[in-house]
């Protein structure tokens, strides 16, 4: 493939009935948005049982490329490219599988697939598998070395994130070494289009890192069962709020922030009337919302361990949502149950019925203000990174109850970024 497009030999190629030449062929008219095209060059691809070409229509039917979405069709065509031997086929099926849908939600099996989709060198499930062993690395130097492995695989890759976490790992060690290659991973990550990255850099010019090229580690077996947070406190019992201490590490927090950063809008709210979102000085902070082609593996696992306290499945949260509070931000007294008009017939997720518990995980510490308070129960919790918050939004019966009013109070220093989620009384995702 040259810069300006398909060489006659590669269509050549193509037209000889060359399985690859086709594949690339489907990809490049993919990228320009010309999907007959494209499906018509994977299709003869597929024929030859070609996993890329499988792969690619599999995502085609899941998301609706160019096509209305068809389950059924995209979990064959899956099904048929991991059989082919594509790991990336294998990654898509083990993170469908955290809705417990049309994939059964089975950790065993998903860890399998977790595993055959970086040993085919699949940079995601290479950072997934970063985090997992990165989670269970206290006190075990064989999950650390495997961890950092992982991530230095998935970032010569070309996998940003990877390099954003290699970046921040360095950062944390003391030594001038290390400082100095932190800086330039931060720099190498910036320039892959890490926003986050960027941020942190600031106004600073430095050199990004020239990576060396990293081996494939010797990938061991994972669990994927969730364990529950400790260090629970109870706040209030009617309504629940409760809050669990050091629940996700500094480098989980950063992952979260450096995945959504470069999505961040203002702010907005539910109308009680019309249930329209729009911008008001009643939420002055900003956000994104993690829809379902921009989740991975590791952002679901980081979102399951959220649900735990809770015993709600994923399939009944909402999309998680990064959020974003500067100096002077605020979101003012509110509720997080929904209007009624947000439920009635014709609303897109009102059969999924009320929000029932609020979560989220503070982020980052905020050197000044940016507390949570509920200013008609008497409790206000402080912002601390890793910190997760939990409350019921409504009453045993399911009616909504008014004493879980509360606001985000201004960040006087700092930023406070926050993990939110919300959970519905039935199934809300599909996928």
């Amino acid at each position: 493939m040259s810069a300006t497009g398909p060489t006659p030999d590669l269509h050549a190629r193509a037209l000889a009935g060359d399985a690859e030449a086709r594949y690339e062929l489907g990809r490049y008219h993919a990228a320009r948005q010309e999907f007959s095209r494209a499906r018509r060059y994977l299709r003869e691809a597929a024929a030859q049982s070609h996993a890329g070409a499988l792969t690619e229509l599999g995502l085609f039917a899941l998301f609706g490329i160019g096509m209305p979405p068809d389950m059924p069709e995209a979990l064959r065509l899956l099904g048929s490219a991991e059989a082919a031997g594509s790991g990336e086929a294998s990654y898509q099926l083990a993170l469908m599988a955290w809705v417990d849908n049309d994939v059964p939600y089975d950790p065993d099996l998903m860890a399998g697939r977790l595993l055959r989709a970086a040993r085919a060198d699949f940079a995601p499930a290479l950072r997934a598998l970063a985090l997992v062993y990165g989670h269970d690395a206290a006190g075990d130097p064989g999950a650390a070395a495997l961890s950092q492995a992982c991530l230095a695989r998935a970032a010569t890759r070309g996998d940003m994130l990877a390099v954003h976490l290699l970046a921040h790992r360095a950062l944390r060690l003391p030594d001038p070494g290390s400082q100095q290659r932190g800086r330039g991973l931060l720099a190498l990550a910036a320039s892959m289009g890490g926003t986050r990255a960027a941020e942190q850099l600031g106004t600073d010019r430095v050199e990004p890192l020239r990576l060396e090229a990293a081996p494939m580690p010797a990938l061991t077996p994972v669990a994927l069962k969730v364990p529950s947070p400790g260090g629970r406190i109870e706040h209030c019992n009617s309504p629940l709020i409760e809050t669990y201490e050091d629940a996700y590490s500094a480098e989980e927090c950063e992952y979260i922030i450096a995945q959504g950063h470069p999505y961040m809008e203002r702010s907005v709210t539910i109308h009680p009337v019309n249930a329209i979102l729009s911008e008001t000085e009643h939420r002055t902070s900003s956000e994104m919302s993690f829809y379902t082609f921009q989740e991975d593996f590791g952002l679901r696992w980081l979102q399951s361990r959220m649900l735990v306290p809770l015993q709600t499945p994923m399939a009944q949260a909402e999309y998680l949502s990064l959020l974003r509070y500067g100096p002077g931000q605020e979101y003012r007294p509110h509720r997080d149950y929904l209007p009624p008009s947000a439920l009635r017939p014709g609303v897109r997720s009102a059969g999924a019925g009320q929000r029932v518990h609020t979560v989220f995980c503070y982020l980052s510490d905020v050197e000044a203000g940016g507390e949570t308070d509920f200013p008609l129960l008497g409790v206000r919790i402080r912002p601390a990174r890793g910190r997760v918050v939990h409350f019921h939004n409504l009453h045993a019966d399911g009616s909504p109850d008014e004493r879980t009013l509360h606001a985000g109070l201004p960040v006087e220093r700092g930023a406070k970024w926050l993990g939110t989620m919300w959970t519905r009384q039935r199934r809300l995702r599909d996928y």
